[in-house]
């Protein structure tokens, strides 16, 4: 196999260990942002971990095999991933006022003060059940609706 090959083959594995073409929606969260604006470091920070942590214990979470980005290791065939929500930490969604912000897609809704008690209703409200917390969406960009 080429070079181009064999990390194409790569990348599908890890795709599939990730849940890709089963995900349900993908949680960003601005976290742990190299220039802090809209919280601090260690609250976005906390929010990451903690985000991380209730999806696992929901077993919602995607996650990539043990051996990504690992390229001394042979990749070794994994099982298609279960998890349904794809989280991912960015450094800034540009809206730099009461976060930590996130946005879930495709439903393209947008939360402010997304830490503690707020982080837990969007998991177990949103992510889980499909309806969005009212109270902290302060935008909707529906891209899954026609247009």
């Amino acid at each position: 196999m080429t070079d181009v090959a064999d990390g194409l083959q790569r990348l599908r594995m890890i795709a599939s260990g990730l849940s890709i073409g089963g995900l349900q929606r993908h949680m960003f969260l601005c976290a742990q942002q190299s220039t802090p604006r809209c919280s601090t470091y260690e609250e976005s920070k906390a929010a990451w971990r903690q985000l991380k942590r209730t999806t696992k214990a929901l077993d919602i979470a995607s996650a990539p095999p043990k051996w990504q980005a690992n390229f001394s290791r042979p990749p070794t065939p994994v099982e298609p991933g279960n998890g349904t929500i794809l989280r991912s930490k960015v450094d800034c969604l540009r809206i730099c006022e009461r976060g930590p912000i996130a946005v879930i897609y495709p439903d393209g809704v947008w939360y402010h003060s997304v830490a503690g008690e707020v982080l837990d209703r969007i998991v177990h409200e949103h992510l889980v059940g499909g309806r969005a917390v009212d109270e902290y969406v302060f935008a909707v960009d529906d891209l899954s609706a026609p247009s």
